[in-house]
């Protein structure tokens, strides 16, 4: 979809971390925007934010994890600016908890949050897309979707699968129009749960790992929307070859990430979540 000037963009966790950056990129690009989150408060400054900016925009306090509360969202954006061009599935959140110590009802809240809801919006939003021969869905996957990390294990599962989504979405809507990209950022500075954790002592991420900045990830949205890119890894250079060895030998690659403590910020981050009962990730049953 090369041409976004007044057309449609929804963007879900769009309140905080990645989401306004995404967000605000679009609207530079002259899109029209529907921010969706929970947070109405901070959701009504992103979207005066991008107002004052020329930027039409509307918030519409969303819980995704609601199908029904999907369901009105989209008829607001229906109303205000038409139905969507773009859907990008940003909402989402980390557990950072030793797999034996988290809460059941955190399991499956972080899957009906990280994945299940992307999965339905892009259901709700896919038969119009296809009806017009024209829209474009991303889904915000992450680093830990390629090489699932310890003491995450449910937020790397989500966005391992939301990797296979988009894949089987792509070549499903192939030849129709819609299309479907991944974006896999590594650790992002400036905004999100890393940089939240370097305040609780979270180590940096290692060289070979290395971080990238929401402004990369907001850029590689746009790339991935006019190029047609299945997936973009945001990351530095040293890991990227190892993403290519990870398909062809898993063994090797978890090995070399072991090697120079690949998994550090990981570990320390479920460490210091569970120094505070949960409350840097949002866990609802404090881990024991």
């Amino acid at each position: 979809m090369k041409e976004l000037r007044d057309k449609v963009a929804i963007v879900t966790g769009a309140s905080r971390g990645l989401g306004p950056y995404v967000a605000r990129a679009l609207a530079a690009e002259g899109m029209r925007l529907v921010v969706a989150a929970r947070s109405a408060d901070q959701l009504d400054g992103v979207a005066a934010r991008l107002r004052e900016n020329g930027a039409e925009a509307i918030a519409v306090a969303t819980d995704v994890t609601d199908s029904e509360a999907l369901e009105r969202m989209l008829a607001t954006a229906n109303e205000s600016f038409g139905p969507a061009d773009l859907l990008v599935n940003n909402a989402g959140t980390v557990t950072l908890c030793p797999f034996g110590q988290i809460g059941i009802t955190d399991i499956e809240r972080v899957v009906r949050l990280n994945l299940v809801s992307a999965m339905i919006l892009t259901r709700l939003v896919l038969p119009g897309m296809l009806e017009r021969r024209r829209g474009h869905v991303v889904n915000m996957s992450s680093l830990a979707g390629i090489f699932g990390p310890p003491y995450d294990a449910v937020y790397g599962a989500t966005k391992a699968a939301l990797v296979g989504f988009t894949e089987s979405l792509r070549d499903e809507c192939r030849a129709s129009g819609v299309s479907a990209s991944v974006i896999c950022p590594s650790f992002v500075e400036e905004a999100g749960i890393y940089h939240e954790g370097r305040k609780y002592r979270v180590g940096k991420a290692s060289r070979i790992v290395g971080t990238t900045t929401p402004d990369a990830v907001a850029r590689a949205v746009l790339r991935a929307v006019r190029h047609d890119i299945p997936q973009i890894n945001v990351n530095s250079m040293p890991i990227r070859p190892m993403a290519a060895v990870a398909r062809l030998s898993p063994g090797l690659a978890r090995w070399a990430l072991r090697k120079v403590d690949a998994w550090r910020p990981f570990r320390q981050g479920a460490e210091a979540n569970l120094r505070m009962g949960g409350k840097l990730t949002g866990l609802t049953e404090s881990p024991g």
